[in-house]
């Protein structure tokens, strides 16, 4: 009975059990969370390896590489190629600017393209050398000729053959290296040469010049051209020591005293030329200038050369303004009073430069007193000619002396011309020449003039005696008749 009751239990809680799973499907068992996996462990990777530093070939080739645009941005800088080919000349600035800024050697890569960067900026260089080549031989063969036709028509040909031979020989010796593209050895021949050139034409004029001065100076100042002479044996022994440099740079010196001599005698010469009529009208002017030779005097026995021959070029300038003033002077002098009847606005005009000239003489400008001192004598030579002139032709010696008149016009039309022209130093003689033949005119005319007059005066006389005559024998006639 009791195991009956017990068993009812059981089926009645199954029932309640069943009728509560159709009342509702019961939701899934959770799943299980998952297990926890743990990291793997970190992979150990290696460090890079450090890249390869450069080697000493890698330096080498790194070092010609930086020589090599080097040499070549040097040889194209002073082939001048900025000037020939600007635009070229920065592209390349360019590389190599770039080539010196990224620079760099930590490693052998690194250090290969900075090796390139040169390479690239060489290149550009050299290129850019092939351009302007071409241009640049062109203006050093001009150059080259042009000092050899100075050295020649100096006379190096005829008094230094050898050595103007020599100099020729450096010529093509620069040539032959231009073709075998050695362009800059072929610059350092062409500068020499033109060096050659130049010093043969220096030392030619400085023997030309002591050739000119030699006589008065060794009257003057024999020791002055003694020490000169010194100075020019010495640029001589230069050139035979192949110093061509050295032998120009004497060359120049011996020069430039020789010309400083030359230009103290030529003014010592026109000092003893103005001196007594200067000590006549303007001796206290006479006295300054005297001052500035003996100053020129001094600084050349102090070693001061060059002073000496800014000095000697200065008082020369002032004995040479004073010439010109006192032939202005005397020009005037002998035309005034005819000239200031006949054409007293050109006497007048050429008074005015004349004062001129004394104002920029009291100024110190002595050059400009010079000009103007030359100007004022042209303006009274040419006052002092058509006096002439006129002169001539109010005494009829157009007619009476027409072939002298006729030579002396020719002479004065061309004298006209060159004054227009301000060739001074052309019209002046021929003013001077064709004055003279104007007086000879004049003079031929006066005295054709007193002959006619005289020859007409002993016709009336011849006249008036056989009027006399005639007469006479009236009255004896008339005598006779009564």
């Amino acid at each position: 009975m009791k195991k009956k009751c017990i068993w009812l239990i059981l089926v009645s809680l199954a029932a309640v059990f069943m009728a509560v799973a159709c009342a509702g499907t019961p939701p899934p068992p959770a799943e299980p969370p998952p297990e926890a996996v743990s990291p793997p462990p970190p992979v150990s990777v290696p460090p890079p390896s450090p890249a390869p530093a450069p080697d000493q070939s890698t330096l080498n080739s790194l070092n010609e590489a930086v020589a090599r645009a080097e040499a070549a941005r040097k040889l194209a800088g002073d082939c001048d190629a900025s000037s020939f080919f600007p635009s070229d000349w920065e592209s390349a600035e360019s590389l190599f600017s770039q080539a010196e800024q990224q620079k760099n050697t930590s490693t052998r890569d690194a250090a290969q393209e900075s090796a390139a960067r040169y390479i690239t900026a060489a290149e550009a260089y050299n290129a850019l050398i092939e351009k302007v080549s071409v241009l640049y031989y062109e203006q050093k063969a001009k150059e080259l000729s042009d000092a050899r036709l100075a050295a020649v028509n100096a006379g190096a040909g005829t008094l230094v053959p050898d050595y103007l031979l020599e100099a020729d020989n450096a010529v093509a010796d620069a040539e032959d290296k231009y073709q075998a593209k050695d362009y800059y050895g072929a610059k350092s021949s062409f500068d020499d040469a033109i060096t050659m050139y130049s010093a043969l034409k220096d030392g030619v004029e400085a023997y030309n010049v002591r050739e000119e001065i030699a006589e008065r100076a060794e009257e003057l100042v024999p020791d002055y051209l003694q020490s000169v002479d010194t100075i020019g044996l010495d640029a001589i022994d230069k050139w035979e020591a192949k110093d061509y440099y050295g032998a120009k740079t004497t060359a120049d010196d011996a020069l430039s005293m020789y010309l400083t001599l030359r230009d103290g005698i030529v003014a010592y010469n026109i000092r003893e030329d103005i001196a007594e009529r200067a000590l006549e009208l303007i001796p206290d002017v006479l006295s300054q200038v005297d001052n500035f030779g003996l100053d020129a005097i001094a600084k050349w026995e102090a070693k001061d050369y060059d002073g000496a021959k800014l000095g000697a070029a200065e008082a020369l300038a002032m004995y040479s303004a004073l010439k010109v003033a006192r032939d202005a002077y005397d020009v005037r002098d002998k035309i005034a009073e005819r000239a200031e009847e006949m054409f007293p606005s050109a006497l007048l005009q050429a008074d005015d430069v004349a004062f001129d000239a004394i104002d920029k003489w009291e100024a110190n400008d002595f050059k400009g007193a010079k000009d103007a001192a030359t100007t004022a004598w042209m303006m009274y030579l040419n006052v002092a000619v058509s006096t002439e002139r006129q002169t001539a032709l109010d005494l009829k010696a157009d007619t009476a002396a027409r072939q002298e008149f006729n030579f002396a016009e020719a002479i004065y039309n061309r004298a006209n011309a060159a004054y227009r022209g301000q060739r001074y130093e052309d019209a002046a003689p021929l003013y001077e020449e064709c004055l003279s033949i104007f007086r000879t005119a004049s003079l031929l005319a006066l005295e054709k003039r007193l002959v006619a007059e005289e020859a007409l005066r002993r016709a009336n006389q011849r006249v008036a005696e056989s009027d006399e005559t005639a007469r006479n024998a009236e009255l004896i006639l008339e005598g006779g008749v009564q």
